[in-house]
C-alpha cells in the first residue's frame, strides 16, 4: 500500500499531476454534493501540494485561483440569492487565496530547501568518493613498494629494518581501515552499496584479520586470546562488509588497549540445529567508555574525551559496522564500564 502510495504522489511527474487533477475534481465533486461543508475546504491542500511539489510555485498558484473559483461557483449555486451576503463571500475567496498562497509559498520553500539539500549531499558523496578512490590507489601502490623492499633487502634480518617495515605496515593498514570506512559511508548515503552475500566462516574470516595486525599487537605488547570454535559455524554474510566489520573492532580494540593490556576475540554458537546463531565477541581490557559516551558512541564522528587523549582516528568505525551489520539484519551491541574495558559483538543466524 505505501508503495502505490509513493508510486501515485513521487513516480513520473505526468503520473503526479494527473493524480493531483482527479483528486481535485473529487473533491470539487464532494464539495458540491454537501453543500459546501467547511471541512471539505481542507481537502483542497492535496492537489495545490501536488502540483506545486511536482510542478512548480506557478502551477501551485493556478491551482489555488482554480479552488477559490470553484468555491465560488458552488456558492453561486448553492445561493444565487445572495443579496447584501456577496460582500462576505468575497472576503471568504479572498481568505482562501491568501491561505492557499502561503501553502504555496511554504511548500515551494521546503521543496527548495530539499533539493539543495539533495544536491549538497550527492556533492558530498561524489567528492568523498573520488578522494576515498584516490587514497586507496595510493594505498595499493605503498603496500606492494613496501613488499618489493621487504623482498629485495638484502638486510633483512637487521631488528631496526624489521621494526621500520613494522611500523610501516601498520600504518599502511590503519590508513587502508579509515580509507574503507569513509568510502563506505558514501556508498550508503549515496545509496550505491550493495551486499553479496555467501556462507562464510567467521572463525577464518577472524584469524586472517588478527594475523594482519600481529604487528601492531606485537608493539604494544598486547596479549590476544581467540576462543574459536574447532568446526567453523557458517553465516551468510557479505565477506568484504563483515571483514571491514571485523577490522573496525578489532581496530579498536588495539587502538583503545594501553601497553600489555588483553584483547579476547570469541565466535560462539549458540541454540541448536533449528534457530542456531553464531556471536561474535571482542573484549578489551582497554580505557572503557562510560554509560553518557555509550549513547552517542555509534552515531558517527563522536569520540569521547579519553578516546582522543589515548589515539587518533575520525570516530566513524563503529557507526559503519553497525549500519553493515544493520543491512545484515543484526546490530553491534556494546557492554563497557569506564576504566574497565569495553565488549563488543554482534549476532548472526547460522546456515
Amino acid at each position: 500500500m505505501k508503495k502505490k502510495l509513493s508510486a501515485i504522489f513521487w513516480g513520473t511527474q505526468p503520473r503526479a499531476l494527473l493524480t493531483g487533477a482527479a483528486i481535485f475534481m473529487a473533491v470539487s465533486a464532494v464539495d458540491y454534493y454537501l453543500r459546501n461543508e467547511i471541512s471539505i475546504d481542507v481537502f483542497y491542500f492535496l492537489p495545490i501540494f501536488i502540483f506545486t511539489w511536482r510542478g512548480n510555485k506557478r502551477w501551485g498558484l493556478l491551482m489555488s485561483v482554480a479552488s477559490v473559483i470553484l468555491w465560488l461557483l458552488d456558492e453561486r449555486l448553492f445561493a444565487p440569492d445572495l443579496g447584501d451576503t456577496y460582500r462576505i463571500v468575497a472576503w471568504n475567496a479572498l481568505v482562501r487565496l491568501a491561505f492557499f498562497y502561503i501553502i504555496v509559498l511554504l511548500v515551494n520553500q521546503i521543496k527548495t530547501l530539499v533539493a539543495r539539500e539533495r544536491a549538497n549531499s550527492s556533492l558530498k558523496s561524489a567528492m568523498i568518493h573520488t578522494v576515498s578512490h584516490e587514497f586507496n590507489n595510493a594505498l595499493t601502490g605503498l603496500s606492494a613498494g613496501l613488499f618489493l623492499l621487504k623482498e629485495t633487502d638484502s638486510s633483512a634480518g637487521d631488528d631496526t629494518r624489521s621494526r621500520l617495515y613494522g611500523s610501516m605496515e601498520t600504518s599502511q593498514h590503519k590508513l587502508a581501515l579509515y580509507v574503507k570506512n569513509i568510502l563506505n559511508e558514501a556508498r550508503m548515503e549515496g545509496g550505491r552499496f550493495k551486499l553479496v552475500k555467501k556462507p562464510l566462516a567467521l572463525r577464518e574470516l577472524a584469524g586472517g584479520i588478527i594475523d594482519s595486525i600481529g604487528e601492531l599487537l606485537k608493539q604494544k605488547e598486547i596479549e590476544i586470546v581467540t576462543e574459536l570454535p574447532a568446526m567453523p559455524s557458517l553465516v551468510n554474510v557479505d565477506r568484504e562488509a563483515m571483514a571491514l566489520v571485523i577490522s573496525n573492532l578489532l581496530g579498536n580494540a588495539v587502538k583503545y588497549t594501553r601497553q600489555g593490556g588483553r584483547i579476547t576475540v570469541k565466535v560462539e554458537r549458540r541454540g541448536g540445529a533449528e534457530g542456531a546463531s553464531v556471536v561474535f565477541s571482542v573484549e578489551d581490557s582497554g580505557i572503557g567508555i562510560s554509560l553518557a559516551d555509550l549513547e552517542n558512541i555509534m552515531s558517527g564522528f563522536y569520540r569521547t574525551e579519553e578516546g582522543k587523549s589515548e589515539a587518533s582516528g575520525f570516530g566513524l568505525g563503529l557507526k559503519i559496522s553497525n549500519e553493515l551489520l544493520a543491512l545484515h539484519g543484526s546490530r553491534l551491541q556494546i557492554i563497557s564500564e569506564k576504566g574497565k574495558g569495553s565488549r563488543f559483538f554482534f549476532e548472526l543466524p547460522a546456515v
